[in-house]
């Protein structure tokens, strides 16, 4: 007889669940039998989960497999993101129609509805069915027993910070087989707020010791697998940094950025694509830049005067002799230009003696001088380390220390000179389009001959003047 497949008419109502013998009568004899069992239809559930809108972006048809991989299960769902409701059914496959959830005769009294919960005063009470023109999406996944409602949240009404909806699944009893009167069958709620995101920066200002590495974290209320695009620009430079972050599934940011040795001395902002009102942040890399001169004087023993000294970030001056036994410090000088800067001495000096100036950062950045952790100036700037997979790589080289030498005499009545500062440690936030310091053009000082006329050398100060000179070359 070979394989035949017998259509039977539209069941008008649903077969009570039990085991059905089935056979096939030709002519009065029985030529096939078998039999069909009917189980019961399946509890209904529903779990809300939430998947990035970018799932809605591709031309083609949602599939389960897609909808399953993109969704993270919670109720917190980021207004323009998609509320994804899972049904959990066992019993709907035959008569659940995805073109058609509105409860009416031809959607076999099946209704996927989603609830305002909360009230307002002189407001009605707003719900919205399963349909495309409600930005709606029914993808069946009938070998799971599982139906995805996708729910674009772009255009449902948000008041406040949070608006709950509940979805809702309902039998309608005059347009259903399977109960005699209108029954909610499964029930989630979403809670649906405004996409928020915020962001931190563990070191808004690099200093120039400092690695190049910095680490971006942020939470956000978006979908879990959203991109949100992190810029920076340097107005009035050729620099712009495009880098994409993932939303992680507890809601979190985390980046780390690595920019290159040539961009220190750049301040700009940096701010996350769609909410730079709430993220954007000033980024300063500092770059290692100093100068001073120091030209012979005269004092009483107590003091020197430093003529002039430029720093790119607070620091110091220190003195020292020609044995280098220190004699002096500075005050804190902040980042910035300073005139006639002062240097007491711990103890008086005695005797006209050829002395060194050298400039130094503050690098614990407390104010106090520190020989342990403070260091001086140099030419190519400071070393810096990474420490990557437990291995130390330097990826700058510094050069030789910045300092000056001066011969200083002794004249009992000297006088202290006013000193004067200028600074750019407030300003450099303010003014994103320039340096983090002024740009100081470096002139070479002329030879100690004609820099200190009128001071005669004596036979033993040139000796001493000339042992200095190597003793600075095999310093630096």
């Amino acid at each position: 007889m070979g394989t035949k497949t017998l259509h039977t008419a539209e069941l008008r109502r649903p077969i009570e669940p039990a085991a059905y013998l089935m056979n096939v009568t030709i002519d009065g004899v029985e030529r096939a039998i078998g039999q069909l069992e009917v189980e019961p239809r399946g509890n209904t559930s529903a779990t809300t989960t939430v998947a990035p809108a970018s799932l809605n972006d591709s031309d083609s048809k949602l599939t389960a497999k897609n909808v399953r991989e993109a969704v993270t299960e919670r109720q917190k769902v980021a207004k323009g993101d998609l509320a994804v409701i899972q049904l959990n059914e066992s019993g709907l496959e035959s008569a659940l129609k995805p073109g058609d959830v509105t409860g009416g005769a031809n959607a076999s009294g099946i209704e996927i509805s989603l609830n305002q919960l909360e009230v307002r005063p002189n407001h009605e009470q707003q719900t919205f069915l399963a349909t495309p023109e409600n930005g709606t999406t029914i993808v069946p996944d009938f070998e799971n027993d599982v139906v995805y409602v996708v729910w674009d949240t772009s255009d449902l009404p948000l008041e406040g910070d949070e608006e709950t909806y509940e979805a809702r699944v309902t039998l309608q009893g005059n347009h259903s087989g399977f109960v005699e009167e209108d029954t909610i069958t499964a029930r989630s709620r979403v809670r649906l707020v405004e996409p928020t995101v915020s962001v931190n920066v563990d070191n808004e200002t690099v200093y120039p010791w400092e690695s190049l590495r910095v680490n971006v974290t942020g939470k956000t209320t978006l979908a879990p697998g959203s991109t949100v695009e992190l810029r920076a620009r340097a107005p009035g430079q050729p620099f712009l940094k495009l880098v994409p972050i993932t939303v992680e599934s507890d809601g979190t940011l985390t980046q780390n950025l690595t920019f290159a040795p040539d961009d220190r001395g750049l301040s700009f902002p940096m701010w996350i694509r769609d909410y730079r009102d709430e993220t954007e942040r000033t980024m300063r890399l500092l770059e290692s830049d100093a100068s001073l001169r120091f030209v012979d004087q005269e004092t009483d023993g107590t003091f020197v005067t430093i003529s002039e000294v430029n720093l790119s970030v607070g620091g110091f001056v220190t003195v020292e002799t020609a044995d280098e036994e220190p004699l002096g410090t500075s005050a804190y000088l902040p980042a910035g230009s300073h005139k006639n800067v002062i240097v007491d001495f711990d103890r008086r000096q005695l005797t006209d003696s050829e002395l060194l100036a050298i400039a130094y950062a503050d690098r614990d950045r407390n104010q106090n001088f520190s020989r342990a952790f403070d260091a001086p100036f140099r030419t190519g700037g400071f070393n810096v380390t990474n420490t990557t997979n437990g291995t130390n790589a330097t990826n700058e080289t510094a050069g030789t220390i910045i300092a000056d030498d001066a011969m200083v005499r002794l004249e009992p009545g000297a006088k202290t000179p006013t000193p004067t500062t200028t600074t750019t440690e407030s300003t450099a936030t303010t003014t994103p389009t320039a340096t983090p310091y002024p740009v100081v053009e470096r002139t070479p000082l002329e030879p100690s001959s004609g820099t200190n006329a009128g001071i005669p050398f004596s036979p033993g100060l040139a000796v001493i003047a000339l042992l200095l000179t190597g003793l600075i070359a095999r310093r630096l």
